[in-house]
């Protein structure tokens, strides 16, 4: 469906319902597409759970909620992090906006490496 492109589309973000959106048409700058979002069935859904890059994500995800959850390691995540802002800020160097985002990045960064997660 082709609809006309107004600013109630945009205060709508491109979510029209739970089974559409609205995204522009290339090329021209007033009209939009309204499409279906896609649905995968549960055989996809578990097949593309099972890729090795989704199972390592799910990994690090959990590992950095246990960091954040548990208040003595979050404590040391915390300080480290603090330290980290320190020297960015004194080399002019840019770093994590939040502690959580740290710490995920780090986490990630370990896994990768095969080393040890503590700070």
């Amino acid at each position: 469906m082709k609809v006309k492109w107004t600013s109630l589309v945009d205060d709508l973000q491109g979510h029209i319902d739970s089974r559409h959106y609205a995204r522009h048409i290339p090329g021209n700058g007033e009209w939009a597409a309204v499409c279906l979002k896609p649905e995968l069935s549960k055989k996809t859904k578990k097949k593309k759970a099972a890729h090795p890059t989704c199972q390592s994500f799910s990994n690090y995800i959990s590992i950095s909620k246990e960091i954040l959850h548990d208040p003595a390691r979050r404590a040391a995540w915390q300080a480290k992090y603090e330290e980290a802002q320190r020297l960015a800020r004194r080399h002019n160097k840019p770093i994590q906006g939040r502690l959580c985002d740290y710490v995920r990045h780090l986490v990630s960064e370990a896994l990768k490496k095969g080393e040890e997660i503590e700070p």
